[in-house]
């Protein structure tokens, strides 16, 4: 191997390296950061600094909400899966006057009909897909095993996403109405 080759390699090895380190560094401080946040966070809410208080709770988890809304989100048993909820779907659910509820939109049925039935009808497809590109990696060969098998990555990570959704939406439907909890 030529020298010029080797010292290029191990170079770009030593700087692959240096930079995965200052991501997990950036990525520490970032914690570290997030966890003092939360302490500043702690003591607005027990000092009942209102501006304090909502400032804090945008820097740390992006969300706007009046200070009534974040004292008594605080105070609420799921409080950590509502802000998961309040984040991910903006538009769908609401945190207003101490209730998790849906919005206009996530209130309507036929909305929530077709989002629940096109949820199912990917997992259904997905699921097939995966049978199907399964039995064709494994009954060919040459470069239809390797569709297959690409196929098979492809419907296996659809499939957990479609999935995931699935585990996603029944959580929401938990906290909104509590009394349908399975």
């Amino acid at each position: 191997m030529d020298f010029d080759i080797a010292t290029k390699l191990v170079f770009g090895a030593i700087s692959s390296l240096g930079t995965m380190a200052l991501i997990f560094y950036n990525m520490g401080q970032a914690r570290k950061m997030k966890a003092e946040l939360l302490e500043k966070f702690e003591e607005a809410i027990n000092r009942e600094s209102k501006h304090s208080t909502t400032e804090l709770f945008r820097l740390i988890h992006g969300l706007r909400m009046n200070y009534s809304d974040v004292a008594e989100l605080v105070k609420h048993d799921g409080c950590s899966k509502i802000i998961y909820a309040l984040k991910k779907t903006p538009g769908i659910v609401s945190f207003k006057n101490g209730t998790f509820q849906y919005t206009n939109v996530g209130r309507n049925k036929v909305f929530r009909y077709i989002d629940c039935w096109f949820t199912h009808f990917s997992i259904f497809v997905f699921g097939g897909l995966l049978l199907v590109s399964l039995a064709v990696m494994g009954m060919s060969e040459g470069a239809f095993s390797v569709a297959g098998f690409l196929l098979v990555i492809f419907s296996s990570v659809m499939l957990a996403v479609q999935i995931r959704q699935r585990a996603y939406d029944q959580m929401i439907e938990s906290l909104v109405s509590p009394e349908h909890n399975n």
